[in-house]
């Protein structure tokens, strides 16, 4: 309010109208549908890049239309997410050659689509071909090779871990524990890092629930829990002396365990200077083998034998011995991932087994030991440790650890880490941990939100790859002998993927409607539903563009057929009877509604994309014949069709309503430019100087987009391109309201040409 004057004089106040609005960008595509990983409320994204950024690399094959519709030319895309957590990730669970889980691979991103995924994984053998050296990981998308996954292993120190490198490279995949699945540790007081020596791996053999057997690896450290041990029951045997007591032949079952060791066997004088063997086996009767009056003989004829073989240990003939079974032996394996399997056949008691000199461990028998160990699939050395400070992480304390902290390289400050439970502050639902890092007494880190999800941006193995102080490694228990999954004869795919609901792309229609700039709108579908539920996605983004248009922000929807509908032109035309309306477009073929988006967004809003080629279509082409076509312009279907001599292009630019989508984009351009105009007004249109600067703001508008070219005069000039009329009755007036009046003439495409030709003589 100005101040009263006293000394004559002037005062000069200043009023400036509001001023003129910056043009809105048009083009902007509204993008629904499921991703990866991300923001869960609607985000621009400039560029396919950053698209992959944002969302995460599975994000390419959920939602094709990002890169279609940025490939095709439309300059920002706006992502709405669906809900995550309302539907499955498909998974595909890896097992080694003892038939035990040792992976499970998990789509990176919930819904059908992982079903198209496929894995395959091959061996690749030692030399000898008695271990496993690496192996090789395939994962294919519709049969097209998406990663190639080489030289994986086992040990997680390595660069080629199995779980690490999947988790970082994989495009459509994680790999987790199948044990652990995605447990979180738990609580954690400040606990330092233990600064230890190394640490050898051990295990233990047992005979009747008794130790019998220790095995040490032979070097500390983390390189000892990749070795395991397996006892498998031998080939049962028994020397036979000569008078002299030193061996002379070795009689050895031909089948390992208890077939063989049920076998006896009686020496007895046969003829002059000859022994003859009596075979009793478990099954059948006796036998009488020989005389026979060398060793040699004797060996050669036991080759024949179906039960028994022998082996000369010296040319004297055996004494004679009552009947008596062969000795039970047992074989022992050591299994070492990425060697040899070394196997160590035919022992006889403890004393052998500690003999054996095995380069990676080495045997102690128990004291008072003296039974053979029993038969095991395997035992996993477990608690080597590496020298130099670390701390395993647990969900419980007396479980499995689930990860090994140690420090950052080239840090050597006494460390320490505290863990607490919590919620996620993205959602408030998914259970995480913070983690915080000391350095002596001081918290130098402090790391929120963090998990043990692989596809997650807070997973703890990536997250403290970020950090000055510590390194996190995931670790996966091994089973039994071997944790390498086997190979596959042929590509398995994923299954379980379960696509969220038509309620849930609903939520992310309704978070769109916030995201005031898209003009462009499509619901990712087509590589996630069936053709029933395509269309009730298709009529939620009618209802939901119709809403839009009521508060004047106004968008279209684009859609595609669905891909069982693509060749059918009666379904096609069925499709768009379920889908009228003047915000809508629908497609064919299926998958191609990106592609028009981006040809959109390239395009002025008042140019047709009639007979507009396709840089990028993404799919296949249609094919339809002109009879074909005639049904599917009559029926508004926007077609993109190959046509001699002009490649791939759209036939005609239609909603299926019938109106011309350049004609809708025009009208939608004027609503959004009147209300950004008059929004600026509200409050001030109390008097009629301000009420013509609206008027001349708004008319401004639209000469502007007459020189543009969006509007026209009547083709014989009697009619302007636009009129504008800014007032407001005497009754408006005591209420509060200023009407506008505005007329349009959109420019129209010229699809159709008709000439004449006048032959003369």
């Amino acid at each position: 309010m100005p101040a009263t004057l006293i000394i004559p004089g002037v005062q000069v106040r200043t009023e400036f109208e509001p001023a003129p609005v910056l043009p809105g960008a048009t083009g902007i595509l509204g993008l629904v549908g499921i991703v990866d990983r991300g923001p869960t409320i609607p985000t621009p994204v400039g560029s396919f890049g950053e698209f992959i950024e944002r969302f995460g690399p599975a994000s390419n094959f959920t939602m094709p239309e990002a890169r279609t519709a940025f490939a095709n030319g439309v300059a920002q895309v706006v992502v709405a997410r669906v809900p995550p957590g309302r539907g499955q990730r498909g998974t595909l669970d890896l097992t080694n050659d003892a038939g035990d889980k040792v992976a499970t691979l998990e789509a990176r991103a919930e819904g059908a689509w992982a079903e198209r995924v496929a894995v395959r994984v091959t061996q690749v053998k030692t030399l000898s071909g008695r271990g496993v050296k690496y192996v090789n990981l395939v994962v294919t998308y519709d049969g097209q090779v998406v990663d190639t996954l080489n030289n994986l292993v086992m040990d997680h120190t390595s660069p080629d871990y199995f779980f690490d490198r999947i988790n970082s490279q994989s495009r459509l995949l994680t790999a987790i524990d199948p044990g652990f699945q995605k447990t979180l540790p738990g609580a954690l007081t400040k606990t330092a890092l233990v600064n230890e020596t190394g640490q050898a791996a051990t295990g233990r053999l047992q005979a009747g629930g008794s130790d019998v057997l220790t095995v040490t690896a032979k070097q500390p450290g983390n390189r000892g829990n990749l070795v395991s041990i397996q006892v498998k029951e031998g080939q049962a045997a028994l020397t036979l002396l000569a008078d002299d007591d030193s061996p002379s032949i070795e009689i050895i079952a031909r089948q390992p365990g208890a077939a063989g060791s049920n076998i006896q066997v009686t020496v007895t004088p046969g003829g002059e200077d000859g022994v003859t063997l009596t075979v009793v086996p478990p099954v059948g009767a006796p036998r009488v083998i020989g005389p026979f009056k060398t060793v040699r003989t004797f060996v050669n004829h036991l080759a024949n034998d179906p039960d028994v073989m022998g082996i000369a240990r010296s040319d004297a003939l055996p004494a004679a011995i009552g009947a008596t079974s062969l000795v039970p032996r047992v074989d022992v394996l050591v299994f070492v991932e990425g060697q040899d399997t070394a196997v160590y056949a035919g022992l006889a008691d403890l004393d052998a087994i500690v003999a054996i000199n095995d380069p990676m461990v080495r045997f102690e028998a128990v004291e008072g030991a003296t039974s053979l160990p029993d038969p095991v699939d395997g035992v996993r050395l477990a608690g080597g440790r590496n020298a130099g400070p670390s701390l395993l992480l647990r969900a419980t304390p007396d479980s499995e650890p689930l990860a090994e902290i140690v420090p950052a390289p080239g840090v050597d400050e006494p460390i320490s880490i505290a863990i607490t439970p919590g919620t996620s502050s993205f959602d408030g639902v998914t259970p995480v941990v913070s983690l915080e890092v000391f350095v002596g007494d001081d918290v130098a880190e402090r790391w929120e939100n963090v998990t043990m999800d692989p596809d997650d941006p807070g997973y703890l193995v990536s997250l403290l790859d970020g950090s000055n102080f510590v390194r996190a490694f995931d670790l996966s228990p091994r089973t039994r002998t071997i944790s390498f999954p086997r190979s596959m004869g042929q590509p398995q795919r994923l299954t379980g993927g379960v696509t969220p609901g038509l309620e849930d792309f609903q939520a992310a229609l309704d978070q769109l409607a916030g995201a005031e700039t898209v003009d462009l709108v499509i619901a990712s579908v087509n590589n996630q539903l069936d053709a029933a539920n395509i269309r009730a996605v298709h009529q939620a983004v009618v209802a939901h563009c119709t809403n839009m248009a009521d508060v004047a922000r106004n968008r279209i929807g684009i859609g595609s057929v669905s891909a069982s509908e693509s060749g059918v032109v009666e379904e096609i035309l069925d499709h768009a009877d379920d889908v009228r309306s003047d915000h809508f477009i629908l497609v064919a073929p299926a998958g191609a509604e990106a592609a028009l988006a981006g040809l959109l967004g390239r395009q002025d809003y008042f140019q047709s994309p009639t007979f507009k080629t396709i840089a990028s279509l993404g799919v296949p082409p249609g094919r339809y014949s002109d009879a074909q076509l005639t049904q599917l312009i009559l029926g508004n279907v926007l077609v993109i069709n190959e046509k001699a001599g002009r490649g791939i292009i759209v036939i005609k630019g239609l909603l299926t309503s019938g109106r011309q989508i350049n004609v809708q984009r025009t009208a939608n351009k004027a609503v959004r430019e009147v209300k950004a105009i008059s929004d600026n007004y509200i409050g001030l249109l109390n008097n009629e100087g301000t009420r013509n600067a609206l008027r001349q703001q708004i008319i401004a508008l639209f000469l502007q987009m007459e020189r543009d070219g969006a509007l026209v005069p009547s083709t014989d000039l009697t009619d302007p391109a636009f009129k504008v009329d800014v007032y407001s009755t005497q009754a408006d007036f005591a209420t509060g309201i200023v009407r506008i009046d505005i007329a349009v003439r959109p420019v129209r495409a010229i699809d159709y040409v008709y000439a004449t030709i006048l032959v003369k003589n």
